[in-house]
Parts: structure tokens; C-alpha cells; sequence
């Protein structure tokens, strides 16, 4: 298995939450407002001296209506980034054109890349913990059995993509000339 820990990520919180305040015109202070905390915290969430607690990063994902994944994983600083990640939200997923097939294997991407960042979440937070409680460690082991059962059923879900892919090409790009 890939060590995530010591891997370099694209945690993008700091640049991102910078990003969505300026576009909305809000200071600091009218952030910190808005998610019941003061301006020092979202100055150094910003300089990426520190990271929101999970209850205050759903807080601040809920305010510009993304989800937390979109908001820590994805740049946002792109034009048309913010409402995609919004629709993403809304939706579930961004809505699939004439490539159907290559819109499911975009999803499964991200849905991996969602998969890798909560597993790297929880080796990050435990990594330094020299001794779990017991219900920590329950929790732990009960994470790392649904995360094996999640990798197994996303590859099994990327095969059966790749059969449609190889069997049906009709269903690949508007062309019939299936996904490349």
C-alpha cells in the first residue's frame, strides 16, 4: 500500500479558503464571523500554520457550499472552479455529457482520490498518537477494514468500466469512438 503520510499531497486549504474569502469580499474578521471563530484562526488557516478542526472545516465547506473534499483537495483559484465545486454539492457529481463512460471514469477518479485522502487523514492523525484508547483504536480498525473493502470494490468498479470500455464503444464519446 502507498504510504500517504510522507507522500507529498495537494492539501490546498490555505491557498483555497485565501481564495473563496477575497472572492466574496470578505475580511477576515467577516469570515472568522460567519463560522464562530476570530480572525487569528482563519489568518493562520490561510498561512497554513494551522488546520481547522473537522467541525469548523464542514463549517467553513458549508458556508461557500462545497464540500470539505473540494475544499482541502481541489484548487479552487480557477475561474469556473468554485461553481463546479458547488454543483459537484448539489448534485453529487457533475452532470455527465455526450462521454458518459469517460464521466464515470472521472468520477471514480476523484471518489479514489477522496478514498486516498481520508485514509492519508487518519494516518496523519494517528501517527503521532503514542497510544490509541481502546474506542480510538476500535474506530481505527473499523476505518482501515471499510477502507480495504472500499479499495476492493473501487477496482472492481474501475474493471467493469474498462470491459465497457473495450466491449462498448458506442458508449465512450459522442462519436462512438469509445474513451481514449
Amino acid at each position: 500500500m502507498t504510504d500517504f503520510v510522507n507522500k507529498e499531497s495537494s492539501f490546498c486549504l490555505a491557498a483555497n479558503l485565501r481564495s473563496l474569502r477575497k472572492r466574496m469580499k470578505w475580511s477576515q474578521e467577516e469570515l472568522a464571523d460567519k463560522v464562530g471563530l476570530n480572525r487569528g484562526n482563519i489568518a493562520s488557516y490561510e498561512n497554513g500554520s494551522a488546520e481547522p478542526k473537522i467541525c469548523n472545516l464542514v463549517k467553513i465547506a458549508h458556508l461557500f457550499n462545497i464540500s470539505v473534499f473540494d475544499l482541502t483537495h481541489n484548487d479552487l483559484k480557477a475561474e469556473n472552479s468554485l461553481e463546479q465545486a458547488s454543483s459537484r454539492q448539489h448534485n453529487g457529481f457533475a452532470q455527465p455529457g455526450p462521454d458518459l463512460l469517460g464521466h464515470f471514469l472521472k468520477e471514480a477518479e476523484d471518489f479514489q482520490q477522496a478514498i486516498r485522502g481520508l485514509d492519508c487523514m487518519v494516518r496523519l492523525k494517528t501517527k503521532n498518537v503514542p497510544v490509541l484508547s481502546e474506542d480510538a483504536n476500535f474506530f481505527k480498525d473499523q476505518f482501515e477494514h471499510l477502507h480495504g473493502l472500499t479499495s476492493h470494490l473501487m477496482s472492481s468498479h474501475l474493471e467493469l468500466l474498462a470491459i465497457v470500455k473495450e466491449r462498448c464503444p458506442k458508449h465512450g464519446d459522442s462519436n462512438g469512438n469509445g474513451v481514449a
